[in-house]
C-alpha cells in the first residue's frame, strides 16, 4: 500500500522522493491521518487532519513514525468513511501545527488506539511547541528537556 503525501501527491511504494525533492540518507518522515482530498470542502489546500479529543483537556494530533503505525491505528481507532494515511516532512509538520492544527496543544507521537487519551498524554504526549523544536533539530525527542539557567 502506498500512502498519500500532505501536499496532495501521491507516493509510490519505494519512491526516494519528498515533496518532490529526492530524499536525503537519513531524513525523518512521519504520518498523519487526513480526510482524503476528495472529501474536502474544495479537493485543493490544506487536509483536514484527525485530531484526538483528550477528554475535555483539548485535542491532540496523532503523529506516527511509521506508515504501518498509522494504518493500523486508522483501522482501529477511527469510524470516519474518507480517512487515509498522508506521509509528511519536519517541515511540514511545522507548517501544519502553526497554520490548520494552531489550536491543537498536543502532539502524540505513535499513540495506541486502545489505550485511553488521558494516560496516553503522560506517556507519548508532548507539548506542541516542545514537538516542533525536536523535529526541527533543536533537541532529540529522547533527550529531556532541561530549562537554561539563563535568565532573559
Amino acid at each position: 500500500m502506498s500512502a498519500a503525501r500532505v501536499d496532495g501527491a501521491s507516493t509510490r511504494e519505494g519512491a526516494e522522493t519528498t515533496g518532490g525533492v529526492p530524499r536525503r540518507a537519513g531524513t525523518q518522515r512521519y504520518w498523519v491521518i487526513a480526510k482524503a482530498a476528495k472529501d474536502t470542502k474544495d479537493g485543493f489546500g490544506q487536509p483536514e487532519l484527525l485530531t484526538v479529543d483528550l477528554d475535555g483537556a483539548g485535542e491532540a494530533l496523532p503523529v506516527f513514525s511509521f506508515e504501518e503505525e498509522a494504518e493500523m491505528f486508522l483501522w482501529l481507532q477511527t469510524t470516519e468513511d474518507g480517512r487515509e494515511v498522508r506521509e509528511t516532512t519536519p517541515g511540514q509538520l511545522v507548517s501544519i501545527l502553526y497554520g490548520p492544527c494552531a489550536d491543537v496543544g498536543r502532539v502524540m507521537l505513535d499513540p495506541l488506539p486502545e489505550i485511553g487519551a488521558r494516560m496516553q498524554i503522560s506517556l507519548l504526549g508532548m507539548d506542541r511547541n516542545d514537538f516542533v523544536e525536536s523535529v526541527m533539530g533543536a533537541r532529540s525527542l529522547e533527550t529531556p528537556y532541561k530549562p537554561s539557567s539563563h535568565t532573559v
